[in-house]
């Protein structure tokens, strides 16, 4: 019976008995492609829509656990339709949207890095109702506050400031440490005592 293939991983799955003298280097090459599914690091550069390569038990893309996209976008990028968990940068200057071709997929903005997971259809990023973290923190954890957030733009060296109903952006004065003179006191003190 000849040598078969894990479905996740691509490793060669040796028969009893065969590869007489080839072995060793044969579960070298395993041990190696494992090394690289567990910590290898891949910068791919995108210049267009994609798949990842792959190969029964040599070396391929989406054996990767780290992956650094670089280009401009968006681009979208396609792994295998097996189980497999990614770190994802996005080092291009639009979204890369990663999908197996069929069911969920997730779209990472330019400058973030996410882990992602693959059930061998869907593609997902951690997440909270259903939503990826930093949706959720958006919709959810700033809801409070959803449209009372001022917009960055113009104001660079400020700080955003409420007066618990209103957020603005603000220079920092004096009277916002107002009620900090005691620690501040006590922390130059210590300062010139050490």
């Amino acid at each position: 019976m000849p040598s078969s293939w894990s479905s996740s991983l691509r490793f060669e799955l040796q028969f009893t008995g065969e590869n007489i003298n080839l072995w060793g280097d044969k579960l070298n090459a395993v041990l190696g492609h494992a090394d690289y599914a567990v910590a290898g690091f891949l910068t791919k550069a995108l210049s267009g829509n994609v798949a990842l390569t792959t190969a029964n038990a040599g070396d391929d893309e989406a054996r990767a656990a780290m992956i650094k996209f670089t280009g401009a976008g968006p681009f979208t990028v396609t792994i295998p339709s097996v189980s497999k968990a990614y770190t994802i940068w996005n080092a291009c200057s639009a979204a890369v949207t990663l999908s197996t071709g069929a069911g969920s997929s997730v779209a990472v903005d330019p400058g973030d890095v996410v882990p992602i997971t693959c059930d061998g259809s869907n593609v997902m990023t951690p997440g909270y109702g259903g939503l990826s973290i930093k949706d959720y923190i958006g919709a959810v954890a700033w809801a409070s506050a959803a449209g009372a957030l001022p917009a960055q733009a113009g104001n660079a060296g400020k700080f955003v400031k409420t007066d618990g109903t209103n957020a603005s952006w603000q220079a920092l004065s004096s009277a916002d440490l107002s009620d900090n003179a005691t620690f501040f006191g006590r922390a130059v003190a210590l300062a010139i005592v050490l």
